[in-house]
């Protein structure tokens, strides 16, 4: 079993990478391996509850489908503090499994884990 962090910047405004991120950490957890999302700049706007819903790639991939199967397998979804903060976000807006952390947090998980960025 590998340790893989994915690492998501983008959010609304960029579909493709928001979802292809998901996507890659749902199978990454699928296939048994130890998952960790970390979002930051505007990729902290995918945790707040109902942003998701209605996001797709052109590929069909639904973001909230994927984002759902990765709250129901309990993989830790960690935002960025700071961003959320900048974006008038607390805990309350958070959906199930997202919490807030620091670049401390995003450093030390790095520095154990295979890093996918989008």
């Amino acid at each position: 079993m590998a340790k893989f962090l994915f690492v998501l910047s983008r959010g609304m405004e960029d579909p493709v990478r928001a979802t292809r991120c998901i996507h890659l950490a749902k199978v990454a957890k699928e296939e048994g391996h130890e998952v960790n999302v970390f979002l930051i700049d505007d990729g902290v706007m995918i945790a707040k509850i109902g942003m998701a819903d209605n996001l797709k790639s052109p590929t069909g991939d639904e973001l909230k489908t994927l984002l759902d199967y990765l709250i129901k397998a309990e993989v830790p979804i960690l935002v960025c503090t700071p961003c959320a903060n900048a974006r008038h976000m607390g805990q309350e807006d958070l959906v199930k499994s997202a919490r807030f952390e620091t670049a401390k947090k995003l450093i030390g998980l790095a520095a154990e884990a295979k890093v996918f960025t989008f």
